[in-house]
């Protein structure tokens, strides 16, 4: 830490030398080394008034002890309170600019993405950058535009580290036959039962295997039913998770690849293979849903529902687009048994129940003002929201949140019960579903909607908002899509107030969805995707 403040000297040279507060701060580092935090907290908070503040190196590390031992317990509330007192001493640390950066991650993005980038500015890394992207995609603060400048940038700024003075592959069109069969690569971290698989494996089961040739690239170790489900395709299987990442891209050059299609984006360390230029074409599909800012990667797979030409100008990629949508679904398990769907919980309780079922980092403070204003519209519902993952921390935030928006706690549900005998199991709980904004939900959506629960959304102008609602266009559910926050709760007042209607949906919407193109079709689908792989291939042999 002393180092952090070479810059103020005359702010910093003066030092406690009080023997028995230095005693005591040694005592609540043993404690911390002992993890007895709660023994150490006591001794700092004992000390806050005892140390003045014209000891400014003396009481920022106070305050960044005292946020190291909530942090550890973990107590990241307060651990947030006491970190953001060190700014008050001094603003220059990068590691409590990190620090912050990570805990706000699932409390709020817009103050998550602040502290990232003042440690992104004074001390650039990889790590943070990869969060950075996967926080930003989840706030309404940055628009399409904002997001490809700001990943090019620091893709710019890493690229000569992550290379390391190697040269990516450069290749000359004129040496490639445009007629060759091709060989077609997939880069995954996820071959196995993951979501991302439900709208790979459809896929991988219907591509023409006598036309291309097809390698898949496993950079994980994990393997079970759908592992097994995807090499029973017969495609070549690949084993990279061992491999370092200048070692895979040697292996894929090798091999030929003539298309490397990406799976993961930033939710997968291989991203920096891309930086490589492995094959001639690279293309990134449905694994991070936003710009890599890569040049790289020249294409992105997608529709112009969810990549509008108008925005596609503001990603680094081209799109290739699908005309009979950019998704299919499969559950990753065979036969799989479906519950069979009760009652609306309306005709028990008497009064709606809307729910939430995503990852809690998709509700934000802005997602709360929404859903407040559709339960203020809709009087006596509640709203559930579900996650195995929700601790108490997280109810006490979100409590305060509604409290914010003039909604009593009385009318928020919490439930993190495992349910049984799987999650499907917690969907009926609701009668309405709630999408998150803006980073809306994909494969809960499905399920949600396949259980007989409409989903309401509002899409936006990214990628990772227009998932619930590109799954409800798909199965022609447009009157669950809205265009406004007002339009959003005149949907949920119209929805609630024909319970006929509701119990119309709860019989039927699984149904619509079997029948729907996301689960029809697949080799029209497919084969789309291989006439944009053959179409980049002679585009690339042109020179173009």
């Amino acid at each position: 830490m002393v180092k952090y403040f070479t810059e103020h000297k005359q702010s910093t040279t003066k030092r406690i030398k009080s023997e028995k507060i230095l005693a005591q701060l040694a005592q609540a580092d043993e404690y911390y080394s002992k993890r007895q935090y709660n023994e150490a907290i006591d001794i700092y908070k004992s000390l806050e008034d005892k140390i003045d503040d014209s000891y400014r190196y003396d009481k920022c590390e106070l305050y960044r002890k005292m946020g190291n031992n909530y942090y550890a317990m973990p107590d990241y509330d307060n651990a947030i309170i006491a970190y953001e007192k060190t700014l008050k001493y001094y603003n220059n640390n990068a590691s409590i600019y990190n620090m912050l950066g990570f805990m706000y991650f699932y409390k709020d993005s817009s103050k998550s993405i602040e502290y990232y980038l003042k440690k992104m500015k004074l001390a650039p890394e990889l790590k943070t950058f990869v969060m950075l992207t996967q926080v930003m995609i989840k706030s309404k603060d940055y628009g399409q535009k904002d997001l490809k400048e700001i990943f090019e940038h620091y893709v710019d700024k890493f690229r000569p580290e992550i290379l390391a003075g190697k040269e990516p592959y450069h290749y000359d069109y004129k040496s490639f036959d445009p007629n060759k069969k091709l060989k077609i690569g997939y880069l995954s971290s996820d071959f196995y039962t993951h979501a991302m698989m439900q709208f790979v494996i459809p896929i991988l089961e219907h591509h023409d295997k006598e036309k291309f040739d097809f390698v898949l690239y496993s950079c994980s170790d994990r393997c079970d039913i759908a592992t097994n489900r995807i090499k029973e395709t017969g495609m070549k299987f690949e084993e990279c998770h061992a491999l370092t990442n200048e070692e895979l891209v040697q292996k894929i050059h090798d091999d030929g690849v003539d298309i490397l299609v990406d799976l993961g984006g930033y939710t997968h360390s291989r991203i920096w293979t891309l930086l490589y230029k492995p094959a001639p074409i690279q293309i990134q599909y449905l694994g991070f849903l936003g710009t890599y800012g890569m040049r790289e990667v020249d294409y992105i797979l997608a529709d112009k529902f969810t990549i509008p030409e108008d925005i596609a100008q503001y990603y680094t990629e081209k799109p290739l687009y699908i005309n009979c949508g950019m998704n299919r679904f499969n559950f990753s398990t065979r036969n799989q048994k479906f519950l069979d769907i009760p009652p609306l919980p309306y005709l028990k309780n008497g009064y709606i129940t809307f729910g939430s079922f995503n990852c809690l980092s998709k509700i934000n403070p802005y997602t709360v003002s929404v859903w407040s204003k559709i339960l203020k519209a809709v009087p006596n519902s509640k709203l559930l929201i579900y996650r195995t993952q929700l601790q108490d921390r997280d109810i006490v935030r979100y409590k305060k949140q509604f409290k914010e928006n003039d909604i009593d706690e009385n009318r928020i549900i919490f439930d993190n019960k495992p349910a049984k005998p799987n999650h499907f199991a917690a969907y009926p709980k609701c009668d309405i579903a709630l999408d998150p904004l803006p980073f809306s939900g994909l494969t809960i959506t499905i399920e949600l909607l396949h259980s007989g629960i409409p989903v309401l959304c509002m899409p936006g102008e990214t990628i990772a908002s227009k998932g619930a609602a590109r799954v409800c266009k798909m199965m022609k559910l447009n009157e669950f899509v809205a265009d406004s926050e007002q339009e959003l709760v005149e949907l949920a007042v119209n929805l609630t107030s024909d319970i006929e209607k509701l119990k119309w949906y709860r019989e039927n919407l699984r149904t619509i969805v079997f029948n729907s193109e996301m689960f029809n079709n697949y080799d029209k689908y497919v084969q789309q995707i291989e006439n944009a792989y053959q179409n980049a291939w002679e585009n690339f042999c042109k020179g173009l």
